[in-house]
């Protein structure tokens, strides 16, 4: 049974009560469907335990042991309640931050490109232009020697795209760990404000009203001072639980954002995949080709080569080339996050800031209008402690 309080006691103190550290395990937010407008101001205005009513049972079970270790009589309770989990949510987003600023993800894509201007600039249709002259016939001895020097050249390319993809697939692994972490982060954020709010709740309807009671009761003047500083204290107790909710809104935001770091790796990963198992083997088969058909011509008149030949070489080059250039072109024209998410998360953005600014104003209508209560009660008290002076 909870013990009754009295103002000696919030002019006395009381000693320390630690709140257990959490375990979190599952975002409490899986799976959840995106609210309306309507259904999340409906969700905002829930009390504290019907906010509750709908966790998991565990997590209800959670949520009291913590609200019933919770002291608001403990001297620093306002400003150190949850700092834990702060804590460790600000060293998580120091680490995705040196994560990212560490990452060059611009070394793949320069050796893919390396890798397409090197096969572009090889020359190995079997001709070469010459100005003036026009297109003339390569032997078949400076074909070979060309071709085994660009082979080599994509062979060493393709060492360090293997080297960079395990680098990006290692990242991939431990963004995933990372995304399980901020989940973490995120329930205990949630599991934190709401156990604060509950015993806030519990405290205002229980144990304030007869500590309101008593000061009323006594009619001095120091009593009802303890008896401000207290709810000043619970003030700031609820601005410390808005400010860990509003934390936990920046960790669910940091989700998204590790997902598109991501993405973007694994896209890179797929692509050096296609470049090895598929570009560089056709590109190999054509010059085997080519050779191929450069012996042939050997034994041909110089204009039916330059006829029949590189017309047949210069089309299917062309057509490689063409899907290469255009696969790749839409590749790379292919936006790494999407519009309509760039839109949602301003939208989210924006209501956030005006809800802000519209809780500001509230709260300081509310202090002003506190203020003006204060003064009357003051001036009542005062004007009781003369009469009753007068009076004796």
């Amino acid at each position: 049974m909870t013990k009754q309080l009295t103002l000696a006691d919030l002019a006395g103190g009381n000693s320390a009560v630690t709140s257990p550290s959490l375990t979190a395990s599952d975002d409490p937010a899986a799976g959840a469907v995106v609210p309306t407008a309507d259904q999340a101001k409906a969700e905002a205005a829930l009390t504290p335990d019907e906010q509750i009513a709908k966790l998991p049972p565990a997590d209800q079970q959670q949520i009291a042991q913590l609200a019933g270790n919770i002291d608001l009589t403990r001297d620093g309770i306002e400003s150190s309640y949850g700092k834990d989990v702060q804590r460790a949510t600000s060293t998580f987003a120091d680490e995705i931050l040196s994560e990212t600023r560490s990452k060059d993800t611009g070394e793949a894509g320069d050796l893919l490109a390396t890798m397409l201007t090197t096969i572009d600039e090889a020359e190995l249709g079997g001709f070469r232009k010459i100005p003036i002259i026009g297109q003339v016939a390569v032997s078949i001895d400076k074909l070979r020697r060309r071709y085994q020097k660009v082979d080599a050249q994509i062979d060493e390319i393709i060492t360090k795209l293997e080297k960079a993809q395990a680098k990006l697939v290692a990242d991939i692994a431990m963004y995933n760990t990372m995304y399980d972490q901020n989940a973490q982060q995120y329930r205990s954020l949630k599991l934190t404000v709401l156990a604060g709010k509950k015993a806030l709740a519990d405290f205002n309807a229980n144990q304030l009203p007869a500590l309101e009671a008593e000061a009323a009761k006594s009619g001095d003047a120091m009593q009802a001072q303890v008896l401000k500083d207290f709810k000043s204290k619970l003030d700031r107790f609820a601005k410390r639980l808005d400010d860990l909710d509003r934390v936990s809104v920046v960790t669910l935001q940091t989700a998204p954002q590790i997902k598109i770091i991501q993405n973007a790796d694994q896209t890179i990963v797929d692509k050096i995949d296609t470049t090895i198992s598929t570009t560089i083997p056709v590109w190999k088969s054509q010059m085997v080709i080519a050779l191929g058909l450069s012996n042939q011509r050997a034994a041909l008149d110089l204009q039916n080569k330059a006829d029949d030949v590189t017309n047949k070489l210069l089309t299917r080059n062309a057509e490689a080339l063409h899907r290469g250039a255009v696969d790749a072109e839409k590749a790379n024209q292919r936006s790494v996050i999407e519009i309509d998410t760039l839109e949602k998360i301003n939208s989210e953005l924006i209501a956030t800031l005006r809800e802000t600014v519209q809780i500001q104003k509230e709260g300081k209508a509310n202090r002003e209008a506190a203020q003006v209560k204060m003064r009357q009660i003051e001036s009542d008290l005062k004007a009781a402690l003369i009469d009753n002076a007068q009076q004796l």
